[in-house]
């Protein structure tokens, strides 16, 4: 089996030799900084464990600069780790293989692509393999669906396995408020992360080399979920739906200094995410307030702001000074009349306030383009996953499951549109000169009851998404291995993954 990503440049002709129950030793330089982490997360995908043996080791590692250059984007890793490299060399050397890594990141990816391989035994690997892009991530709603903790800890290895390296973890939203703030105690919903649950999450993701990146969404998205907190001021606007918070307004400000304060805390990711979408309600005086006050609280802690695209309105974000995240594709914008046509008439006038903000989304990417702010690309066509998918599963009995989950707004789409979809060539990146910083995936939970249904959504696409980050390969081979890694993703717990017809029957 070949490891998904597929390296840039890869050969095996050989086993070397068997592998003594089913166990990788290894010895030399950064061993000790992540075998455990490691040895936990291929013994779960792929029943092979890895030890620290210097005296009989399978792989020997050397420490070496690998004088290539750095990935493109933004580097999303805290201060400790931001610069480290990812590169790693494999090759057969006397009998055993010897790995050539600068970092124990580095490490870590090269000793899961052998782990992949070591099917039959140790095999005889050469390897040159690096990032192309920094930021490869996947956008998590923990909102509409309650993902415990050991359900993220799942998210977080299928991360490390395909070489991904961010979380972002969407906490707010309407529906409800997923983590504990500091006095304010009947904030958070009744499923939700304590203090020690997001500190071990951030443990659990550092070890595996992700970085947890959190969001408060703010103005709009929030405010039903915090309606009763005496000390905080909800407003309201031309209907009862669209209800935002206003920084001006009494409680507010402090309340937003608790809840990123706390993240802060958990997290060391250097990037806090403010949200700053579809905030229909909010007057555009209240809106540029609240996310400028949202984005100077979160650099008051040390940290820079991401908001999703709409935020650049705000005129808080600067080449230097935070990231956007682009997600509204071309053939996703929002239809005002089709959605009129189908809601009740007392929805109407929210219709147009939404339909009217939408239209402006048209500018955003010339906006962003023309501060020099760095993108996080989420394009909801090709990287949200809540899609349908377009062909079968060679499962007749996910067809169900395929007309009932995703987005029924988002047309249909095949499994394998990303592999033939880079940022740099998509029109509005393209015309608006924007400077791409990372690829993120976004799973919305709107229609997923389970995490069935979200390894469902979730698998194939996701895994073609982490090629492409990580850097195309040949279109047969990278097919090869997702076919590969079905009975993987089985033993990890996702077990319902799409069995597209699209990939397995070609």
């Amino acid at each position: 089996m070949t490891a998904l990503p597929v390296p840039q440049r890869l050969s095996s002709d050989a086993v070397l030799r068997p592998l003594d129950d089913r166990m990788l030793r290894v010895g030399g330089a950064f061993a000790a900084d992540c075998v455990a982490a490691a040895s936990d997360l291929s013994a779960k995908a792929f029943g092979l464990s890895i030890v620290l043996d210097a005296s009989a080791a399978d792989v020997l590692v050397i420490a070496e600069d690998d004088g290539g250059s750095p990935a493109d984007g933004v580097d999303p890793r805290p201060a400790d780790r931001a610069g480290a490299s990812e590169a790693y060399r494999i090759a057969p050397h006397e009998g055993r293989l010897r790995v050539i890594v600068s970092s124990a990141e580095g490490l870590f990816r090269a000793l899961l692509v052998i782990a992949a391989s070591a099917t039959d035994g140790l095999p005889a690997l050469r390897v040159e393999d690096r990032p192309e892009r920094s930021w490869r991530g996947l956008s998590l709603d923990v909102v509409r669906r309650w993902f415990s903790a050991g359900e993220v800890r799942r998210i977080i290895d299928l991360l490390a396995l395909h070489r991904m390296n961010v979380l972002h973890l969407h906490l707010t939203d309407t529906q409800a408020w997923r983590f504990a703030v500091p006095g304010y105690p009947s904030l958070a919903a009744t499923e939700h992360y304590d203090a020690a649950e997001l500190s071990a999450l951030e443990d659990y993701a550092r070890d595996r080399f992700v970085v947890i990146v959190p969001e408060v969404d703010v103005p709009g998205h929030v405010p039903e979920s915090v309606t009763g907190l005496g000390d905080v001021t909800v407003e309201t606007g031309a209907h009862p739906i669209l209800s935002y918070l206003d920084a001006g307004a009494p409680g507010v400000e402090p309340f937003l200094s608790a809840a990123f304060g706390e993240l802060a805390l958990r997290f060391a990711s250097p990037w806090l995410h403010l949200g700053g979408d579809e905030a229909f309600g909010a007057p555009e005086d209240v809106y540029v307030r609240t996310v400028a006050a949202a984005a100077h609280i979160i650099r008051d802690l040390g940290r820079a702001p991401i908001g999703w695209q709409e935020a650049i309105r705000s005129g808080a974000f600067g080449a230097d000074t935070g990231l956007a995240q682009l997600w509204i594709a071309d053939r996703d914008r929002f239809d005002a009349e089709k959605m009129k046509a189908l809601a009740p008439v007392e929805y109407h006038p929210m219709i147009e306030r939404a339909g009217s903000l939408f239209a402006l989304s048209i500018q955003d990417p010339a906006l962003i383009g023309a501060a020099g702010v760095g993108t996080i690309v989420s394009s909801s066509d090709p990287l949200y996953l809540d899609r349908r998918p377009l062909e079968a599963s060679v499962d007749p009995g996910q067809e169900d499951a395929r007309r009932r989950l995703g987005n029924p707004g988002y047309p249909p789409t095949p499994t394998t549109s990303v592999l033939d979809w880079q940022p740099e060539t998509q029109p509005d990146i393209a015309e608006a000169g924007i400077r791409v910083a990372g690829i993120e995936a976004a799973l919305w939970c709107e229609s997923v009851e389970s995490f069935d249904d979200a390894a469902f959504l979730l698998l194939p696409r996701l895994a073609l998404i982490a090629q492409q980050a990580w850097g195309p390969a040949h279109r047969d081979a990278v097919l090869t291995a997702v076919r590969d890694h079905g009975d993987v993703w089985t033993r990890l717990g996702f077990r319902a993954h799409f069995r597209s017809s699209e990939i397995y029957d070609s």
